[in-house]
């Protein structure tokens, strides 16, 4: 089995949860429960991904081999989530929610993040025409993460995989596959904890 069949078959099922966690639900336009989402939705979305970005990134303390520039694309998430959290006046809750992220300190293992990373902006890029229909969030203007590289989503999408395919065979695969399933369950995480805290504050709040 190729390391990409690999990756979607072993990745599916945190995958798929991720799709009915109910801090992203209105989130993308084909869920069908009839709620829409709020701005204030969006916000708390924007930094329960914040959040896990800001601990995932600071766990990678490996980078790609320098082996004549024929480097994997590794998406700018930081950058893109500081705008967005810049252009709504939010404060980051990374330091809010206490995550010990297991260090990502091999090229398989980073493979395995940029996998889930890189894969993101093509469904990002779905969302981010949801965002733009139901609030009125203009890509790259009044939202970033989700507009991800914009009209490149796909180019750099395909780029990895030619990254990919060609350093397969130098790759421990179940290393790349666990990497990949642990930041689906870490991203899972991190939008149970936003989640819970926004229950626990509209319940003091009341």
């Amino acid at each position: 089995m190729r390391l990409l069949e690999a990756l979607r078959t072993h990745t599916r099922h945190p995958h798929d949860a991720l799709h009915t966690h109910p801090l992203l639900t209105g989130l993308s336009p084909d869920q069908t429960d009839g709620r829409t989402i709020t701005l204030r939705d969006f916000q708390h979305i924007l930094l329960a991904f914040e959040a896990y970005y800001t601990h995932a990134e600071a766990a990678c303390v490996v980078h790609w081999p320098d082996d004549g520039g024929d480097q994997a694309p590794n998406a700018p998430v930081l950058s893109w989530l500081a705008s967005d959290l810049a252009q709504h006046r939010l404060d980051s809750w990374a330091t809010r929610i206490a995550f010990k992220h297991p260090p990502i300190d091999t090229p398989s293992k980073l493979v395995g993040y940029l996998y889930t990373k890189q894969g993101s902006t093509l469904g990002g890029h779905v969302i981010s025409k949801h965002l733009e229909r139901r609030l009125a969030l203009i890509p790259r203007l009044d939202q970033w993460f989700f507009a991800g590289y914009g009209s490149h989503n796909g180019a750099q999408w395909k780029l990895f995989l030619d990254v990919l395919d060609r350093h397969s065979e130098t790759l421990s695969h179940s290393e790349v596959i666990l990497s990949a399933r642990q930041a689906f369950e870490n991203i899972n995480y991190f939008c149970d904890t936003v989640y819970n805290m926004i229950k626990t504050e509209t319940l003091y709040e009341a």
